[in-house]
């Protein structure tokens, strides 16, 4: 007779090699064609939503991985909802306009915007956020994201261009909008204002230089001395500032040195004069040793003296002394020159001071025609590469004293990585203290829940020192600002009643006919100009500031919807938008609706390398999601998402991806176990509790997992749950239960009580352990679902809506029990103990498995077993042919004895021999009772019984 063909070996077409690219493939072409997310909206029907409310990524362009976590992350949570019995309305978004897609547009293109007309460049712009947020959204399908992707929002579709008019139009009735000459970040090679989303800081080198400015109404020649970085705006300086609380040294000069002569004047502050003697660097070593402090002067009273000052290169330009809090003595002189045209705190203090705001700066980051008045060969050059010429200037004119390399971090645009730069410019603001719109949206986000804590803080900040929202833009692909100006007097308009008749007509046919050329006559056909009655009009060309257009995504999408609510339960992105997203949806919430548009806010960091290095192509150490989808599938990177601590920056290589693929396959494994022993369970039959001692343990065990994972699920702790799972899997599971209950599953009899109770025990554990997996790994849980199901292909859907919509499992407690896991983990010390002692007989060869020991443990019984367990669950729960308990003292003999070792207590002691009696043919196991059967077939007791027994 062939035993094996006796046994209930395990039988499952639950590959083990996933082939998830291929598999996920199929799957997703069902899910596509029934519209999963739409049947799933109608049997969740009736319950309470969770809103999700998805932050719009750009559509210009293939996605990356940043992409990837930030909406794995929200399909996780999303479907975890949906467990947790709530309904869900995910609408997923693109951005559509601005300088990131007019910039690709144009480079692709290989033209400037010079060589072609705003509707062209428009026109282009709207044919290439089409093509990419159809791109995009088919990438984002492919890692088994779940939303209304046959119904997203785009900010160029009409009906939401419409809705960013009217909410400008709100505020504007607020009066919260106003147009103002200020110094915004501009960048010259984009020729637009930037907002401050819209920048980032990396390392520049600049030429620093320190520059006198002469007194001219005092008896000694006297200095003032100031330290810049941008040496370029001083041909726009109007003026030089001293803190009125620093106190400052008089440094009088004892004999020539440098450009300076005996007995002229230097005006420094004591405490960095202080620091410079320490220092002793040039040129102030020389300088120190030329000189001594004949007074010193507080700021104020240096300002009281009101000194006439000398511009070092504009002949007879004069200059005053102002007040300047900001002043620090960190570096520099302790004074400060003042271009009020070319930073914040320089036109505040202009205004204070009723100084001039010009600047000779074009918008393409040159000189224009006024820097003739100083040299006419530097019209058109770059500002940002004019440090050498006005150094140059400050040579020939005696008033340079010192310059040197400095690098330091410096504003660059995000989009073409140049150095920016502030330009005063008049530009469209939206004011944040206008009805107290600052204080009352400070006091608003103590309401927010945030996740980590640390982001409450630093949006604060962030909104505590911002200053006015620059909402103009100069650029062609966008909404425009539907303000228009007076040819005769200058004065610019925005009326709420043309900005809600634009924005009527923009929901019909879109903005496009703004750009017309004769659009101004048709649209200001019998318009005055408010200020001055004129009738010669224009249409203003900015357009608003994309962060804008996402940023009142709340009222066009959360208020618009029928199927979405207001306020949203959770915004999540990237830790990045604290000053883009998130606050300019909460600025613009607070301004419109008084409350913020979300109830909490979770973010993540950045992918980085396997080096901890940003990706970028020129340092080749790009990975696509693409790339991680075409060779291991969308569930591994899934799993790789839920994996990582991803409040932090994460890193990715494909050394962490294929250990990654390690820890799937592993958890892949438990469930293929469990379903090739669960081929002929009866799924219909609902046991009861299974009164088996390891049965029992198990479900103890896995109840309390149960338990911390569901928790770490409210918590958005992911890296927990797969770390929980994994350890369950590994071993709770394969190391522990699934080792020892083999014997059972395999040589019972098939419909027997025992092998039917550990059966019911694992299909629980399945069962549960999927639903709770299912949020990470959907393909693979639908794959589980449909193998355990045994439907037929056609009914994959039917699987699919099963898993999906199956609820996280409900606690068990009746199932736990602390003193049996105590006693157990007793046992799992000695089998640890044991399991090195077989080992090392395996190695001399001396045995070939466990199955051919005898265990024997001398010491206190009570120690070991107080629950008074039959020696048959030891041989079970040890894998060995026979077990016994010894007295205390020598063992009795019974056989050759293998191996002994100490237990985990002086008392005990481990006593491995030789099995007695003879190998079953069926379970391996030697028995004494082998062959003893009536038919003398080589197999034990139980195996004969079992082989007797009627199915």
């Amino acid at each position: 007779m062939d035993f094996k063909n006796t046994l209930n070996l395990p039988k499952t077409d639950f590959p083990m090699k996933a082939d998830l690219p291929a598999k996920e493939q199929g799957y997703l072409a069902v899910w596509d064609r029934e519209d999963l997310y739409e049947k799933m909206k109608a049997s969740s029907r009736g319950r309470d939503l969770f809103i999700l409310h998805d932050g719009p990524p750009y559509a210009n362009g293939h996605l990356h991985m940043g992409h990837a976590m930030n909406k794995i992350l929200k399909d996780i949570i999303n479907r975890a909802s949906l467990k947790k019995g709530l309904g869900l309305s995910y609408v997923p978004g693109w951005d559509c306009h601005g300088l990131p897609i007019e910039h690709k547009v144009l480079k692709d293109m290989g033209k400037k915007r010079s060589d072609l007309s705003a509707l062209e460049i428009r026109k282009k712009c709207r044919e290439s956020a089409t093509l990419y947020s159809e791109v995009q959204k088919k990438e984002f399908l492919r890692m088994g994201i779940l939303g209304d992707f046959r119904h997203p929002y785009l900010t160029m579709d009409f009906s939401y261009e419409a809705e960013i008019l009217r909410s400008l139009g709100r505020m504007n009735d607020q009066g919260r909008i106003y147009k103002g000459e200020k110094p915004v970040l501009w960048c010259g090679t984009c020729e637009t204002a930037l907002a401050d989303a819209e920048v980032e800081y990396a390392p520049h080198r600049s030429q620093s230089v320190t520059v006198l400015f002469a007194r001219t109404d005092s008896q000694k020649k006297t200095y003032y001395p100031i330290w810049t970085t941008t040496p370029w705006t001083l041909p726009a300086n109007q003026a030089v500032a001293v803190n009125p609380e620093i106190r400052y040294s008089l440094l009088e000069l004892t004999h020539d040195t440098l450009n300076l002569a005996k007995g002229e004047i230097l005006v420094v502050a004591e405490a960095i004069l202080d620091r410079l003697r320490q220092e002793g660097r040039s040129p102030w070593r020389e300088i120190l040793g030329a000189s001594q402090i004949v007074g010193t002067r507080t700021g104020a009273q240096l300002l009281f003296e009101k000194p006439r000052l000398l511009h070092p290169f504009i002949p007879g330009k004069i200059v005053p002394l102002v007040a300047g809090s900001f002043v620090q003595t960190d570096q520099g002189t302790g004074l400060v020159h003042i271009a009020p045209g070319h930073g914040e705190e320089d036109f505040e203090v202009g205004r204070a001071n009723a100084l001039s705001s010009e600047s000779p700066v074009t918008g393409k980051g040159r000189f224009g025609p006024s820097i003739a008045a100083v040299d006419s060969s530097w019209t058109g050059l770059r500002v940002l590469e004019a440090g050498p010429v006005v150094i140059a200037l400050l040579e020939k004119t005696r008033t340079l004293l010192h310059q040197e390399m400095l690098e330091h971090s410096y504003p660059h645009c995000w989009r073409c990585k140049n150095p920016v730069f502030y330009r005063a410019t008049s530009q469209w603001f939206l004011s944040l203290d206008t009805a107290g719109l600052r204080e009352k949206t400070l006091s608003a986000i103590g309401d927010v829940h945030w996740i980590p804590e640390k982001g409450e803080n630093r949006i604060r900040g962030m909104i505590e020192t911002r200053p006015d929202w620059c909402l103009s833009r100069q650029r062609s692909w966008g909404v425009p600002i539907p303000a228009y100006s007076c040819n005769h007097c200058g004065a610019s308009t925005l009326d709420g009643g043309f900005v809600r008749r634009i924005a009527d007509r923009a929901e019909r046919e879109g903005v496009d006919f703004w750009f017309e050329p004769e659009a101004g006559k048709t649209l200001l056909q019998g318009f005055r100009c408010p200020a001055c009655g004129g009738e010669d009009l224009s249409l203003e060309e900015d357009i608003l500031d994309v962060w804008f257009d996402s940023g009142v995504s709340h009222e066009a999408v959360l208020r618009k919807r029928p199927d979405l609510s207001w306020p949203a339960d959770l915004y999540l992105e990237g830790s990045d938008q604290h000053r883009g997203w998130f606050h300019s949806s909460l600025l613009t919430s607070m301004a419109l609706e008084g409350r913020p548009p979300y109830k909490s806010v979770l973010t993540h960091g950045f992918v980085v390398d396997g080096q901890g290095k940003k990706m970028a192509k020129t340092l080749g150490n790009v990975i696509s999601p693409s790339e991680i989808i075409d060779k291991y599938g969308a569930d591994v990177l899934r799993l790789w998402v839920a994996a990582s601590d991803f409040q932090e920056d994460t890193r990715l290589s494909l050394e962490i991806m294929n250990n990654l693929v390690d820890g799937y396959r592993k958890i892949r494994n438990t469930f293929r176990y469990m379903l090739s022993n669960l081929y002929d369970y009866p799924w219909e039959i609902d046991p009861s509790p299974s009164p088996d001692i390891l049965d029992s343990w198990i479900l103890s065990v896995w109840e309390q997992t149960k338990t911390s994972i569901l928790d770490a699920y409210d918590q958005k702790k992911f890296a927990q749950v797969v770390q929980t799972i994994n350890h369950f899997c590994s071993i709770s599971l394969s190391a522990h239960y699934f080792d020892m209950i083999k014997d059972r599953l395999y040589a019972e009899s098939a419909g027997g009580e025992t092998r039917r109770q550990t059966q019911a025990t694992m299909a629980r554990i399945l069962d549960e352990l999927s639903a709770i997996l299912h949020p990470i790994l959907p393909f693979t849980t639908t794959e589980i679902a449909h193998h355990a199901s045994r439907n037929s292909p056609d009914k994959l859907l039917d699987d699919t809506m099963a898993i999906l919509m199956k609820p996280f499992p409900g606690p068990e407690t009746a199932r736990i029990d602390p003193v049996l896991e105590s006693r157990i983990d007793t046992l799992l010390e000695l089998r640890a103990i044991i399991g090195k002692m077989t080992d090392e007989l395996k190695k001399e060869k001396r045995i070939g498995s466990t199955m051919e020991i005898h265990l024997r443990i001398s010491g206190p019984r009570d120690r070991f077993n107080p629950g008074n367990w039959p020696d048959e669950f030891f041989e079970t729960f040890f894998i060995v042919s026979k077990f016994s308990w010894a007295p205390t003292g020598p063992p009795e003999r019974e056989g050759p004895v293998l191996a002994t070792a100490e237990g985990p207590d002086p008392e005990s002691r481990l006593i491995l021999l030789a099995a007695p009696g003879n190998k079953c043919e069926r379970c391996w196991l030697r028995k004494t009772t082998t062959g003893k059967n009536p038919e003398g077939l080589p197999v034990c007791e139980r195996c004969y019984r079992t082989l007797r027994t009627p199915a």
